[in-house]
């Protein structure tokens, strides 16, 4: 039986053994400014301070402001990490600290969910784009009847959030000043999917079939889709899907894992072509800009800009009527990408402001942030 000595005894081994506090070092190794990007760091290197919990856990700035948290569950019970945005000048380190505190009530930013009173849409956004895939109830819905992996894109002209706005409205074709959905998807990529590339043809699966909320805001939303097997140049191959978009990026980040009873398989990231106005590509990156396609005024609706980063990938600019990343995998691997999009209605001004963003993207996939825990 433990006496009231013990227990004290035990109580003060246990402080004895926890920290009241995390600092942290995030270094910039790149020339390249980074502003608003996401950090992370394990959830067992936070869980050591004394009496930290997922709702008490606060990240201070060098000035020792608070700054907006979140703790990443990544579809599990127990918390998996806690992310948060930093600005850091090229070259430099900034410093961080994590404890135990009273968190305030953080504005989210990033924000998903499954839309069933819309055919099983799912969309997700954050403060600068928006996005929507399609679900199965679509293949058979009278008048439009749709099978696509392809992804929609809802061009915004606000930092607000506007899913649930625009389904109420029921009309996100128009713009009440916050932007709309001017971009035709149809049975392709859209704005950002993939498909298997072979025998000189995209082999387009159908709309996932089952979806999963992962996380959710306030500074990032993450969904997983599963796809059902379908056929690839004589082969059954499956995919799942995980996307995350972070507040204040045009970028998501797209993980694949295709399953299926082949060696290797060339996977075709990317985007759909309607009226292209320009063209770049890189090393391990492309960014286009056209005109709103799914508009009867396209002059006045404006321009969509649409880019993706997948280093080490072969672009192909035009190419079955698409602009793609190339890259091959085999079975259960899984392969990262970062596709997005932006409107010259709604902060991106032109051309070389798109590929800025295109640059910011690149330089965190290839010269990440460098993220330490120090004494």
């Amino acid at each position: 039986m433990l006496t009231n000595r013990m227990i004290a005894g035990l109580t003060a081994l246990l402080l004895a053994s926890c920290t009241q506090q995390l600092h942290v070092e995030v270094t910039n190794p790149s020339q390249t400014e980074r502003d608003d990007e996401t950090v992370a760091i394990a959830w067992a290197d936070v869980a050591p301070i004394c009496g930290i919990t997922p709702e008490n856990v606060v990240v201070t700035d060098a000035e020792d402001t608070e700054i907006p948290s979140q703790v990443i569950y990544a579809g599990e019970k127990e918390p998996q990490a806690l992310i948060f945005q930093v600005e850091a000048p090229a070259g430099e380190t900034c410093r961080f600290t994590v404890r135990k505190g009273a968190r305030s009530d953080y504005r989210a930013k990033a924000y998903g969910r499954y839309v069933p009173e819309r055919l099983d849409d799912y969309a997700w956004e954050n403060d600068r784009v928006a996005f929507r895939a399609y679900g199965p109830a679509l293949e058979t819905a009278p008048g439009e009847m749709l099978a696509t992996p392809g992804f929609d894109t809802w061009v915004k002209s606000t930092d607000e959030l506007v899913i649930d706005l625009r389904y109420k409205r029921g009309n996100y074709h128009h713009d009440y000043g916050d932007g709309m959905d001017c971009y035709k998807v149809g049975r392709t990529l859209g704005a950002g999917a993939s498909a298997p590339l072979a025998d000189g043809q995209l082999w387009l699966s159908r709309n996932y079939i089952s979806q999963q909320t992962l996380d959710n805001g306030p500074v990032r939303t993450t969904v997983r889709f599963e796809y059902a097997p379908f056929e690839v140049a004589g082969h059954k191959v499956s995919l799942v899907k995980v996307i995350s978009l972070d507040a204040g990026s045009h970028f998501n980040r797209i993980e694949n894992t295709y399953e299926g009873d082949f060696e290797q398989l060339p996977i075709a990231s990317g985007f759909v072509r309607h009226d292209v106005k320009a063209s770049h590509t890189g090393e391990g990156w492309m960014g286009l800009c056209e005109a709103a396609s799914d508009s009867k005024q396209p002059e006045e609706d404006g321009d969509i800009y649409l880019g993706i980063v997948q280093p080490g990938a072969e672009m192909l600019v035009d190419t079955l009527g698409h602009a793609v990343a190339v890259s091959c995998v085999t079975p259960g691997q899984s392969s990262v990408y970062y596709a997005g999009t932006g409107w010259s209605k709604g902060g991106i001004e032109d051309m070389d402001e798109w590929l800025e963003k295109i640059a910011e993207v690149n330089a965190a996939a290839t010269q990440p942030l460098q993220v330490k825990i120090v004494k």
